[in-house]
Protein backbone atom coordinates (compact mmCIF):
# COMPACT_ATOMS: atom_id res chain seq x y z
CA UNK A 1 0.00 0.00 0.00
CA UNK A 2 2.90 2.22 0.91
CA UNK A 3 3.96 4.43 -2.43
CA UNK A 4 5.90 6.48 -0.33
CA UNK A 5 8.65 6.36 2.19
CA UNK A 6 6.97 7.05 5.47
CA UNK A 7 9.62 9.76 6.97
CA UNK A 8 8.75 11.80 2.87
CA UNK A 9 4.92 11.35 4.24
CA UNK A 10 5.40 13.04 7.41
CA UNK A 11 7.44 15.59 6.04
CA UNK A 12 5.07 16.49 2.84
CA UNK A 13 2.36 16.45 5.53
CA UNK A 14 4.18 19.04 7.99
CA UNK A 15 4.56 21.15 5.09
CA UNK A 16 1.15 21.06 3.49
CA UNK A 17 -1.26 20.79 6.41
CA UNK A 18 1.27 23.57 8.73
CA UNK A 19 1.86 21.39 11.78
CA UNK A 20 4.41 19.79 13.20
CA UNK A 21 6.16 16.37 12.96
CA UNK A 22 5.45 15.63 16.37
CA UNK A 23 1.90 16.31 15.96
CA UNK A 24 1.52 13.79 13.21
CA UNK A 25 3.23 11.22 15.33
CA UNK A 26 0.65 11.71 18.09
CA UNK A 27 -2.49 11.43 15.30
CA UNK A 28 -0.34 8.10 13.63
CA UNK A 29 0.21 6.37 16.87
CA UNK A 30 -3.82 7.77 18.20
CA UNK A 31 -4.89 5.88 14.76
CA UNK A 32 -2.86 3.09 15.43
CA UNK A 33 -4.47 2.47 19.36
CA UNK A 34 -7.94 2.89 17.66
CA UNK A 35 -7.35 0.44 14.83
CA UNK A 36 -5.08 -1.63 17.26
CA UNK A 37 -4.27 -4.96 15.03
CA UNK A 38 -5.92 -3.69 11.99
CA UNK A 39 -3.42 -0.86 10.59
CA UNK A 40 -0.20 -0.87 10.14
CA UNK A 41 1.92 2.40 10.63
CA UNK A 42 2.04 2.76 6.67
CA UNK A 43 -1.25 2.44 6.68
CA UNK A 44 -2.36 4.74 9.66
CA UNK A 45 -0.41 7.56 7.50
CA UNK A 46 -2.56 7.58 4.60
CA UNK A 47 -5.65 8.30 7.27
CA UNK A 48 -4.11 10.54 9.02
CA UNK A 49 -3.18 12.35 5.88
CA UNK A 50 -6.20 12.39 4.30
CA UNK A 51 -8.07 13.96 7.41
CA UNK A 52 -5.60 16.71 6.65
CA UNK A 53 -6.41 17.04 3.07
CA UNK A 54 -2.76 16.16 1.88
CA UNK A 55 -2.68 13.93 -1.24
CA UNK A 56 0.36 11.71 -0.48
CA UNK A 57 0.77 10.47 -4.57
CA UNK A 58 1.84 13.20 -7.11
CA UNK A 59 -0.38 13.82 -9.54
CA UNK A 60 1.86 12.99 -13.08
CA UNK A 61 0.33 13.01 -16.05
CA UNK A 62 1.10 9.94 -18.67
CA UNK A 63 2.70 12.21 -21.01
CA UNK A 64 5.19 13.55 -18.32
CA UNK A 65 5.96 15.53 -15.64
CA UNK A 66 8.93 17.63 -13.74
CA UNK A 67 9.02 15.73 -10.72
CA UNK A 68 11.55 16.12 -7.58
CA UNK A 69 13.58 13.39 -6.28
CA UNK A 70 12.13 13.62 -2.55
CA UNK A 71 8.48 13.61 -4.59
CA UNK A 72 9.49 10.37 -6.66
CA UNK A 73 6.73 6.99 -5.86
CA UNK A 74 6.74 3.53 -6.69
CA UNK A 75 5.61 2.75 -10.04
CA UNK A 76 5.11 6.31 -11.23
CA UNK A 77 4.61 6.54 -14.84
CA UNK A 78 5.86 9.55 -17.54
CA UNK A 79 8.25 11.03 -14.67
CA UNK A 80 11.12 13.71 -15.64
CA UNK A 81 13.70 14.08 -13.27
CA UNK A 82 16.71 16.51 -13.76
CA UNK A 83 19.53 15.86 -11.25
CA UNK A 84 23.50 16.31 -11.48
CA UNK A 85 25.49 13.43 -11.37
CA UNK A 86 27.46 12.68 -7.65
CA UNK A 87 29.03 9.74 -7.55
CA UNK A 88 29.49 6.65 -10.32
CA UNK A 89 29.87 3.35 -9.44
CA UNK A 90 32.14 0.43 -11.20
CA UNK A 91 30.93 -1.31 -14.37
CA UNK A 92 29.17 -4.66 -12.89
CA UNK A 93 28.98 -8.23 -15.03
CA UNK A 94 26.48 -10.44 -14.18
CA UNK A 95 25.72 -14.17 -14.93
CA UNK A 96 22.07 -15.10 -13.34
CA UNK A 97 20.32 -18.46 -14.42
CA UNK A 98 21.75 -18.55 -17.44
CA UNK A 99 21.26 -14.80 -18.50
CA UNK A 100 24.65 -12.68 -18.80
CA UNK A 101 24.37 -8.75 -18.57
CA UNK A 102 26.35 -5.39 -17.53
CA UNK A 103 24.87 -3.16 -14.74
CA UNK A 104 26.24 0.12 -13.72
CA UNK A 105 24.88 2.85 -11.49
CA UNK A 106 25.29 6.27 -10.03
CA UNK A 107 24.28 8.33 -7.49
CA UNK A 108 22.34 11.86 -8.63
CA UNK A 109 21.09 14.34 -6.64
CA UNK A 110 18.84 17.50 -6.55
CA UNK A 111 17.27 20.14 -4.25
CA UNK A 112 15.50 18.05 -2.64
CA UNK A 113 17.41 14.70 -2.46
CA UNK A 114 19.50 11.96 -3.64
CA UNK A 115 19.01 9.04 -5.98
CA UNK A 116 20.55 5.73 -7.33
CA UNK A 117 20.21 5.77 -10.98
CA UNK A 118 20.46 2.28 -12.88
CA UNK A 119 21.52 1.67 -16.06
CA UNK A 120 21.38 -2.28 -17.82
CA UNK A 121 23.36 -4.02 -20.61
CA UNK A 122 23.53 -1.24 -23.65
CA UNK A 123 23.32 1.37 -21.58
CA UNK A 124 25.97 1.03 -19.61
CA UNK A 125 27.87 2.48 -22.85
CA UNK A 126 25.82 5.75 -22.22
CA UNK A 127 26.78 5.53 -18.47
CA UNK A 128 30.57 5.27 -19.48
CA UNK A 129 30.31 8.76 -21.10
CA UNK A 130 28.75 10.43 -18.32
CA UNK A 131 31.13 12.36 -15.66
CA UNK A 132 30.19 13.50 -12.63
CA UNK A 133 28.52 16.77 -11.96
CA UNK A 134 26.65 16.55 -15.39
CA UNK A 135 23.32 17.44 -15.52
CA UNK A 136 20.89 14.83 -16.74
CA UNK A 137 17.44 15.31 -17.57
CA UNK A 138 15.99 11.91 -17.36
CA UNK A 139 12.87 11.19 -18.93
CA UNK A 140 10.48 7.84 -18.11
CA UNK A 141 12.57 5.65 -15.93
CA UNK A 142 10.98 3.27 -14.01
CA UNK A 143 10.56 4.36 -10.67
CA UNK A 144 10.99 0.94 -7.52
CA UNK A 145 12.33 0.24 -3.73
CA UNK A 146 15.84 -0.37 -4.10
CA UNK A 147 16.66 -3.69 -3.10
CA UNK A 148 17.53 -2.45 0.77
CA UNK A 149 14.36 -0.94 0.37
CA UNK A 150 15.84 2.00 2.30
CA UNK A 151 15.37 4.13 -0.51
CA UNK A 152 13.87 4.73 -3.99
CA UNK A 153 15.73 4.17 -7.59
CA UNK A 154 15.47 5.40 -10.89
CA UNK A 155 16.02 2.92 -13.66
CA UNK A 156 16.54 3.13 -17.27
CA UNK A 157 14.17 1.26 -19.80
CA UNK A 158 13.67 1.24 -23.28
CA UNK A 159 10.92 3.73 -23.12
CA UNK A 160 13.40 5.77 -21.33
CA UNK A 161 15.09 8.70 -22.45
CA UNK A 162 18.29 11.08 -21.15
CA UNK A 163 19.45 14.32 -22.06
CA UNK A 164 23.04 15.49 -20.60
CA UNK A 165 23.84 18.49 -19.72
CA UNK A 166 20.69 20.73 -21.06
CA UNK A 167 21.82 24.39 -21.88
CA UNK A 168 20.63 26.47 -19.56
CA UNK A 169 19.90 24.00 -16.90
CA UNK A 170 21.67 24.43 -13.65
CA UNK A 171 21.17 21.96 -10.68
CA UNK A 172 21.40 23.25 -6.88
CA UNK A 173 21.97 19.72 -5.07
CA UNK A 174 20.96 19.04 -1.56
CA UNK A 175 24.22 19.30 0.74
CA UNK A 176 24.61 16.06 2.44
CA UNK A 177 24.57 17.71 5.95
CA UNK A 178 20.81 18.35 5.43
CA UNK A 179 20.08 15.13 3.12
CA UNK A 180 17.75 12.26 5.44
CA UNK A 181 20.17 9.65 7.36
CA UNK A 182 19.28 6.64 8.42
CA UNK A 183 21.12 5.38 11.99
CA UNK A 184 21.89 1.81 12.00
CA UNK A 185 23.38 -0.72 14.19
CA UNK A 186 27.09 -2.67 12.78
CA UNK A 187 25.15 -5.88 12.91
CA UNK A 188 22.15 -4.50 10.97
CA UNK A 189 24.48 -3.62 7.88
CA UNK A 190 24.38 -6.05 4.87
CA UNK A 191 26.49 -3.92 2.43
CA UNK A 192 24.50 -1.96 -0.60
CA UNK A 193 22.67 0.51 1.97
CA UNK A 194 23.40 4.60 1.59
CA UNK A 195 23.49 7.62 3.53
CA UNK A 196 23.91 5.26 6.53
CA UNK A 197 24.30 6.61 9.97
CA UNK A 198 26.85 4.99 12.57
CA UNK A 199 27.78 6.14 15.53
CA UNK A 200 30.86 3.82 17.28
CA UNK A 201 34.38 4.05 18.91
CA UNK A 202 37.66 4.16 17.02
CA UNK A 203 39.62 0.81 18.05
CA UNK A 204 41.84 0.20 15.86
CA UNK A 205 44.07 3.05 13.19
CA UNK A 206 45.90 1.97 10.47
CA UNK A 207 48.36 4.01 8.48
CA UNK A 208 47.52 6.55 4.98
CA UNK A 209 47.75 5.17 2.15
CA UNK A 210 48.74 7.34 -0.51
CA UNK A 211 48.95 7.17 -4.29
CA UNK A 212 48.69 10.42 -7.24
CA UNK A 213 45.47 11.71 -8.14
CA UNK A 214 43.90 13.18 -10.93
CA UNK A 215 43.09 16.66 -10.12
CA UNK A 216 39.88 16.49 -12.18
CA UNK A 217 38.59 13.25 -11.51
CA UNK A 218 40.87 12.33 -8.45
CA UNK A 219 41.31 8.98 -10.20
CA UNK A 220 44.92 7.23 -9.80
CA UNK A 221 47.06 9.14 -12.30
CA UNK A 222 50.86 6.75 -12.05
CA UNK A 223 53.03 8.96 -14.22
CA UNK A 224 50.92 11.62 -14.62
CA UNK A 225 48.98 10.09 -17.00
CA UNK A 226 44.59 9.88 -15.92
CA UNK A 227 42.99 7.26 -17.60
CA UNK A 228 40.16 9.68 -18.68
CA UNK A 229 41.71 12.91 -18.81
CA UNK A 230 45.39 11.80 -20.18
CA UNK A 231 48.08 13.56 -19.02
CA UNK A 232 47.60 15.77 -16.09
CA UNK A 233 50.07 17.43 -13.41
CA UNK A 234 48.39 14.96 -10.24
CA UNK A 235 47.73 15.61 -6.73
CA UNK A 236 48.97 13.70 -3.75
CA UNK A 237 45.88 11.81 -2.59
CA UNK A 238 45.23 9.64 0.70
CA UNK A 239 43.12 7.21 2.79
CA UNK A 240 42.86 6.73 6.37
CA UNK A 241 41.25 3.27 7.23
CA UNK A 242 39.71 2.07 10.82
CA UNK A 243 37.75 -0.10 12.35
CA UNK A 244 34.77 1.24 14.42
CA UNK A 245 32.82 -0.59 17.11
CA UNK A 246 29.55 0.49 18.44
CA UNK A 247 29.04 -2.68 20.67
CA UNK A 248 27.17 -4.92 18.12
CA UNK A 249 29.94 -5.48 15.45
CA UNK A 250 32.84 -3.75 14.02
CA UNK A 251 33.52 -2.36 10.55
CA UNK A 252 36.43 -1.48 8.22
CA UNK A 253 35.87 2.23 7.49
CA UNK A 254 37.48 4.38 4.81
CA UNK A 255 37.85 8.32 5.00
CA UNK A 256 38.94 9.85 2.15
CA UNK A 257 40.94 13.02 2.12
CA UNK A 258 38.35 15.48 2.78
CA UNK A 259 36.86 12.92 5.27
CA UNK A 260 40.56 11.98 6.66
CA UNK A 261 41.40 15.29 6.83
CA UNK A 262 38.25 16.31 9.50
CA UNK A 263 38.54 13.34 11.00
CA UNK A 264 42.43 13.61 12.73
CA UNK A 265 41.81 17.53 12.38
CA UNK A 266 45.20 17.88 10.66
CA UNK A 267 46.11 19.80 7.43
CA UNK A 268 46.20 18.98 4.40
CA UNK A 269 50.30 19.40 4.22
CA UNK A 270 50.33 17.87 7.41
CA UNK A 271 49.01 14.55 6.17
CA UNK A 272 51.29 14.80 2.94
CA UNK A 273 53.89 14.90 5.34
CA UNK A 274 53.24 11.78 6.23
CA UNK A 275 53.73 9.95 3.29
CA UNK A 276 57.88 10.34 3.42
CA UNK A 277 57.16 10.52 7.62
CA UNK A 278 54.83 6.82 8.31
CA UNK A 279 56.33 7.08 12.15
CA UNK A 280 55.04 10.98 12.41
CA UNK A 281 51.79 9.77 12.12
CA UNK A 282 51.55 6.83 15.30
CA UNK A 283 51.20 9.96 17.56
CA UNK A 284 47.66 10.06 16.05
CA UNK A 285 46.68 7.27 15.97
CA UNK A 286 47.41 6.94 19.43
CA UNK A 287 45.17 9.89 19.93
CA UNK A 288 41.89 8.42 17.73
CA UNK A 289 42.03 4.97 19.78
CA UNK A 290 39.41 4.73 22.15
CA UNK A 291 37.45 8.32 20.43
CA UNK A 292 33.92 8.01 19.73
CA UNK A 293 32.75 9.36 16.11
CA UNK A 294 29.46 9.97 14.09
CA UNK A 295 29.96 8.52 10.69
CA UNK A 296 27.40 8.80 7.43
CA UNK A 297 28.48 6.55 4.60
CA UNK A 298 27.69 3.58 2.31
CA UNK A 299 28.33 0.14 2.79
CA UNK A 300 29.29 -2.47 0.22
CA UNK A 301 30.32 -5.92 0.02
CA UNK A 302 34.18 -6.60 0.02
CA UNK A 303 34.21 -9.60 -1.96
CA UNK A 304 37.99 -10.33 -1.16
CA UNK A 305 37.83 -10.68 2.53
CA UNK A 306 34.11 -11.47 2.38
CA UNK A 307 33.05 -9.02 4.78
CA UNK A 308 31.01 -5.56 4.42
CA UNK A 309 32.49 -2.10 4.73
CA UNK A 310 32.22 1.75 4.81
CA UNK A 311 33.14 4.46 2.82
CA UNK A 312 32.41 7.80 4.97
CA UNK A 313 31.04 10.27 3.22
CA UNK A 314 30.60 12.58 6.36
CA UNK A 315 31.92 12.19 10.07
CA UNK A 316 31.48 14.42 13.51
CA UNK A 317 34.35 14.08 15.97
CA UNK A 318 32.35 16.54 18.48
CA UNK A 319 29.52 13.77 19.72
CA UNK A 320 27.93 13.23 22.89
CA UNK A 321 27.50 8.92 23.54
CA UNK A 322 24.72 10.12 25.82
CA UNK A 323 22.50 11.57 23.66
CA UNK A 324 23.04 9.89 20.59
CA UNK A 325 22.54 6.32 22.52
CA UNK A 326 19.18 7.91 23.72
CA UNK A 327 18.34 8.72 20.06
CA UNK A 328 19.36 5.37 18.89
CA UNK A 329 17.24 3.62 21.85
CA UNK A 330 14.01 5.67 21.10
CA UNK A 331 14.17 4.74 17.13
CA UNK A 332 15.36 1.49 17.54
CA UNK A 333 12.47 0.95 20.57
CA UNK A 334 9.72 2.61 18.38
CA UNK A 335 10.75 0.10 15.02
CA UNK A 336 10.40 -2.81 17.46
CA UNK A 337 6.63 -1.92 18.71
CA UNK A 338 5.65 -1.54 15.03
CA UNK A 339 6.66 -4.66 14.73
CA UNK A 340 4.83 -7.97 14.84
CA UNK A 341 4.60 -9.73 18.18
CA UNK A 342 7.29 -12.61 17.90
CA UNK A 343 9.93 -14.74 20.51
CA UNK A 344 11.88 -11.87 22.34
CA UNK A 345 15.71 -12.38 21.30
CA UNK A 346 18.10 -11.24 23.46
CA UNK A 347 19.97 -8.03 22.50
CA UNK A 348 23.64 -7.60 21.68
CA UNK A 349 25.76 -6.50 25.15
CA UNK A 350 28.46 -4.41 25.21
CA UNK A 351 31.42 -6.22 25.72
CA UNK A 352 33.57 -4.84 29.23
CA UNK A 353 36.02 -2.59 28.13
CA UNK A 354 40.02 -3.61 28.25
CA UNK A 355 42.68 -0.69 28.83
CA UNK A 356 45.48 0.58 26.33
CA UNK A 357 47.31 3.02 28.31
CA UNK A 358 44.68 5.48 29.72
CA UNK A 359 42.36 4.88 27.31
CA UNK A 360 39.15 2.11 27.41
CA UNK A 361 37.87 0.74 24.40
CA UNK A 362 35.31 -2.04 24.03
CA UNK A 363 37.31 -5.58 22.70
CA UNK A 364 37.14 -6.47 18.99
CA UNK A 365 35.27 -9.66 18.93
CA UNK A 366 36.82 -12.32 17.68
CA UNK A 367 33.70 -14.05 15.77
CA UNK A 368 33.34 -10.84 13.99
CA UNK A 369 37.22 -10.30 13.05
CA UNK A 370 40.32 -11.48 14.80
CA UNK A 371 43.46 -9.11 16.21
CA UNK A 372 45.41 -11.42 13.22
CA UNK A 373 43.48 -10.82 10.93
CA UNK A 374 43.04 -6.92 11.77
CA UNK A 375 46.76 -6.93 11.97
CA UNK A 376 47.45 -8.57 9.09
CA UNK A 377 45.45 -6.23 6.59
CA UNK A 378 47.56 -3.18 8.35
CA UNK A 379 50.29 -4.97 6.28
Amino acid sequence: MMDIPYEQAVEKITTEANTSAEEIEQKVKAKLEELSGLISKDGAIHIVANELGVKLTPEVKESGGEVTISSLTVGMRGAIVTAKVLQKYDVKEFDKNGRQGKVASMLVGDASGITRLVFWNDQVEIFQELKENDILKVTNPFVKESYMKDRLELQMNDQSQLTVNPEGVTVEVKPRETQDRTPKYIKDLQGGEQNIEVVATIVQVFDPVYYDACPECRKKAENNLCPTHGEVTSEPNFNVSLFIDDGTGNIRTSFWKKQAIQLTGLTDEQMVSFRENPAGFEEKKNDLLGEIIKVVGSVKKNEQYDRIEMNAQLVFTDVDPAVEMKNLEQKFESNRKEAPTETPKEEPKMEEPVVVGETAKPKIKEEVISLDQLEEMGK
